[in-house]
């Protein structure tokens, strides 16, 4: 009843499996049934919109500063999740083509390899070169991203989740996308950063001709088909080729996205010419498989019939 006043009507559940786990574990007997009849009846959730490419390009030309930009286009990107920014090192990052293949969570149960289009990865580039220009000293195992600094040599602590949080929020202020909304049940219409993942889950979902089982994977959801993580083993080049199809959709900036369509226009009529030439190959092996069983069925026939004029028939019986 008094949680009632404090908290949403989805969250009361929540708190009380811990209360029920608690009173459990030390031999404490309640009612549970009929305590669950007074949970109220839950509502409908909120914080379900995402982020359009127009509000994130917004974003982007409301800041100067590289680590912010390349912290958009890196979530907006690979629709990573704010807990997973601080554990990101550059040993996680790998060049492949013009994308960046990022392995989260590397070592865990949980780890999965998402990537960062050419866009995105050309401002992470911008972000670390400042760096180095900095002066910081730079190995495998330092933070994709760090915590502001004055000089580039002082000791380089990661973004934590929350320092993640703000920047973000800070960026979404100062472009205004939150000037006049109101929260819901706690939660604005549009979350600070899960709206970026919602984007990058829409977009790659309705991609067309898209394989939505490794959009999943990509994603770092739990396995959606029976024996699915036992018997399919993706690879990175599987995984990109599927997240290549979504590139002009998830790029932010208009001319990079034109850029981004007519190469992906090239690669679709590169795998189409492609198919056509292996076609053309298969018939032509067809035909001369065809001519050469033809000439072969014509010197069977000449023979049967010069055996059969010499009257041999022994000899036309075995041929």
């Amino acid at each position: 009843m008094m949680l009632k006043k404090q908290i949403g009507p989805n969250s009361i559940n929540i708190h009380m499996s811990g209360i029920q786990t608690f009173l459990e574990t030390n031999d404490v007997e309640l009612r549970w049934k009929k305590i669950r009849r007074l949970y109220p009846a839950k509502v409908k959730k909120t914080g379900a919109k995402m982020w359009t490419t127009e509000d994130i390009d917004l974003m982007l030309r409301n800041t100067r500063d590289l680590r912010q930009k390349a912290l958009i286009h890196f979530i907006a990107a690979s629709g990573v999740r704010r807990g997973s920014i601080p554990g990101l090192k550059l040993k996680h990052l790998a060049k492949v083509e013009s994308c960046y293949a990022v392995t989260v969570y590397e070592g865990s149960l949980e780890e999965y390899v998402t990537f960062l289009h050419p866009e995105a990865a050309f401002w992470l580039d911008r972000y670390l070169e400042q760096r180095k220009n900095d002066g910081e000293y730079m190995d495998s195992n330092s933070p994709v991203f760090r915590k502001s600094y004055q000089l580039g040599i002082q000791k380089v602590f990661p973004m934590n989740e929350e320092l993640v949080l703000k920047t973000i929020w800070h960026v979404i202020k100062k472009s205004g996308l939150r000037a006049g909304q109101e929260k819901k049940s706690g939660r604005y219409e549009t979350q600070t950063d899960h709206g970026f993942r919602k984007r990058w889950n829409t977009i790659m979902k309705t991609t067309p001709g898209v394989n939505i089982l490794l959009v999943e994977k990509m994603m770092g959801h739990s396995i959606t088909l029976p024996l699915d993580e036992t018997y399919l083993v993706e690879t990175t080049e599987l995984l990109l080729k599927e997240y290549k199809k979504g590139i002009s959709y998830l790029t932010i900036d208009s001319s990079a996205r034109k850029q981004a369509e007519l190469e992906k226009e090239r690669a679709e009529k590169s795998e189409l010419q492609k198919r056509i030439s292996e076609i053309e190959d298969l018939k032509q092996r067809l035909t001369k498989k065809e001519q050469e069983d033809r000439e072969r069925h014509e010197s069977l026939l000449k023979l049967l019939k010069q055996e059969h004029q010499k009257g041999n028939t022994t000899t036309i019986s075995e041929k």
